[in-house]
């Protein structure tokens, strides 16, 4: 069986000041293919929670937020997963936010409870721009993502440019994704046209 191309698939900049009426439509014109390819391609474990759906398998991952389902995040290639003690995940959160804080991040997600409105979305559109909705609170999320982009490797992510996610599963544990960079293969922003 052949893998599937390596990309990932990013919702993030739709949710900069989008028109919420149209929001829908649009998501779908833009984004709904290429999520549903990558939902088929990966099939693999569940480890969603109150919160987000991640499921993780040999081709990749992908993570959908279960009270905003525009908010989605897939990649197609390889991926490190690890359990983490509750230390090393707290110590993981914190650097996760500092890398934001300090320009290094593209983005910061996190979901710190099942209420819609405990949320924090942090994107950086251009130099010195950005855009957050709600707060970064100082405890431990049920899930976090990270794009970093930084110009010299984390130690976080152990490179430059990629995805860095943390799920804490139903049962409590906590878990590690790490993903290199990778680019859209194509221009999802204006849809796809016959």
């Amino acid at each position: 069986m052949t893998q599937p191309p390596q990309f990932e698939v990013n919702t993030d900049v739709e949710l900069l000041g989008p028109n919420w009426e149209d929001l829908t439509a649009l998501h779908e014109h833009r984004y709904g293919l290429a999520i549903a390819y990558v939902k088929e391609a990966i099939k693999g474990t569940s480890y969603s929670n109150a919160v987000m759906n991640l499921v993780v398998g040999p081709s990749g991952f992908y993570a959908q937020s279960k009270n905003f389902p525009a908010a989605f995040y897939g990649d197609l290639g390889e991926l490190e997963l690890r359990w983490l003690s509750l230390e090393e995940a707290q110590a993981l959160a914190f650097e996760a936010v500092a890398l934001y804080r300090a320009g290094e991040a593209q983005s910061l997600t996190a979901l710190y409870s099942e209420a819609p409105a405990d949320v924090f979305f942090g994107y950086r559109a251009s130099e010195g721009e950005r855009f957050e909705l709600g707060h970064i609170r100082p405890a431990l999320p049920l899930h976090l993502r990270v794009m970093v982009d930084a110009p010299e490797a984390s130690e976080l992510l152990g490179d430059r440019k990629g995805a860095l996610i943390y799920q804490r599963t139903e049962s409590g544990a906590h878990l590690m994704l790490r993903a290199p960079g990778r680019r859209q293969p194509f221009a999802l922003l204006d849809g796809f046209e016959e």
